[in-house]
């Protein structure tokens, strides 16, 4: 089953979350996870939509920065699913980890290719994160 997180920011117009969905539904998403994030960071929706996965399952979004800040954080959510035998695709990238091609792209490319510029990426994994405990 495609599984579709949406999520906005908090100065996000709610159109914006209705644009996800409408993405996702053209790729097939039956089930959708969708929040307005906090100032905190705190995704709910995420964490549910990541228990809610069996296996086979695909959790689609439309964007990297939706499920995480840094590219530790999306292999973080990859590796979680992966682990649970459920994938994660980004639509408009050839990344779907639930096919041997897109893990294959996905080991082949650079890390910041997930979406964060390298410089952001690279901060943020680096020194911010850490910080953070993240």
């Amino acid at each position: 089953m495609i599984v579709g997180y949406c999520r906005i920011g908090p100065l996000e117009p709610i159109e914006r979350l209705d644009a996800q969905k409408r993405h996702l539904a053209a790729i097939g998403a039956q089930e959708y996870f969708c929040e307005k994030a906090s100032v905190f960071g705190k995704m709910p929706e995420l964490e549910r939509a990541i228990e809610s996965a069996r296996k086979g399952d695909v959790i689609a979004i439309t964007k990297p920065y939706r499920v995480a800040r840094s590219t530790r954080g999306v292999l973080a959510v990859i590796e979680r699913l992966g682990r649970k035998g459920a994938g994660l695709r980004i639509l408009g990238t050839p990344i779907d980890t639930s096919t041997t091609t897109g893990r294959m792209i996905l080991g082949s490319a650079p890390l910041w290719s997930l979406g964060a510029s390298p410089l952001r990426s690279a901060l943020w994994d680096l020194s911010i994160g850490r910080w953070h405990g993240q």
